[in-house]
């Protein structure tokens, strides 16, 4: 115990460190998503294509390195990290680009990361949601093509693994729908059997202890680092100049919050003072996206949102270990 409270303390000084630094070392380039065509036939609503309206350029396809680091709660879980894989081919976090020495876990091998893929894929759907439903119909467009685009390219051989094959399609007739809607009722339908597809790929995840308490605490980590990632990359300067980002981290720890709340029973059961500590910082957390559109400044440093991620993974360690 003595040498895992060091290591927590360590993720501190680190966590805290790469913030001071604007945490370039967090954010590395990821590879190409493979899905091209899709993405060229599908219209975003003028977002420009793959690179999010020309808000600072960062397109789809340059999440991946980031998701990997997002991941590396299960690598050091000994769920798998079949060093090197770490992102199928070049989907995002491979070999030596932070998946070397299991640092990131290669989906197929961890039943964990792909629960945590499928709460990325409902956390862009989250934000498409609540911006279409606003009237922010422009700003919601492209998240409905995110899963399909950013995160199944990483998750797509695991799932099918899994038996579940026709998600990639109803993910992808989403994504190409995206373009066409002008409203929540010429989305939802497609919107809806995605999530169902996405809540029956989470059931049909093998293994016991697939959603234990200690994988609950991983998934709930990589939802709000990656969460924590995006927030800092929408920033420049002190202002918001990726808003895409920004919705996405927003959308990450909306599914967080929904995720842990449905695992609840479990986690009491095991730890009610953790639960309650975890929900507190999680709070703490979350206050940065205070709404679906960012603020004209940012609510919370980013330094200060790095230190509150390390915070979550002290109040989440009882379950770890």
């Amino acid at each position: 115990m003595k040498d895992q409270k060091l290591k927590l303390w360590m993720g501190i000084g680190m966590a805290t460190m790469l913030a001071g630094s604007g945490s370039g070392a967090w954010a590395e380039e990821g590879g190409e998503s493979g899905h091209d065509d899709m993405v060229n036939a599908a219209d975003h609503g003028g977002e420009g294509g793959e690179n999010h309206g020309g808000e600072g350029g960062e397109g789809g396809e340059n999440h991946g390195g980031e998701m990997g680091d997002a991941f590396s709660y299960f690598a050091a879980g000994g769920e798998g990290g079949e060093g090197g894989e770490g992102g199928e081919g070049g989907e995002g976090g491979e070999g030596g680009e932070g998946g070397e020495g299991g640092a990131t876990v290669a989906p197929v091998a961890s039943d964990g990361a792909h629960i945590a893929m499928i709460h990325m894929m409902q956390g862009h759907l989250m934000a498409a949601r609540e911006l279409i439903k606003a009237g922010e119909v422009d700003e919601g467009r492209p998240h409905l093509t995110h899963p399909w685009i950013e995160v199944y390219p990483m998750a797509e051989r695991g799932l099918e693994a899994h038996g579940q094959d026709r998600l990639g399609k109803q993910l992808k007739t989403l994504a190409e729908g995206a373009g066409k809607a002008e409203k929540w009722s010429d989305v939802s339908a497609d919107f809806n059997a995605a999530w169902k597809s996405l809540d029956q790929a989470v059931a049909a995840i093998s293994g016991d202890d697939a959603e234990s308490p200690a994988t609950v605490a991983k998934v709930m980590l990589s939802l709000t680092k990656q969460a924590v990632l995006e927030y800092d990359e929408a920033l420049e300067d002190g202002r918001f100049v990726a808003v895409h980002e920004y919705q996405d981290g927003r959308g990450f720890v909306l599914a967080a919050r929904e995720y842990l709340e449905r695992n609840k029973a479990g986690m009491m059961k095991q730890n009610k003072e953790a639960w309650r500590d975890a929900n507190t910082v999680l709070d703490e957390l979350q206050k940065a996206w205070p709404t679906a559109m960012p603020p004209a400044e940012p609510v919370v440093k980013v330094a200060d949102l790095y230190a509150r991620q390390a915070r979550l993974e002290l109040a989440l360690a009882p379950y770890l270990f």
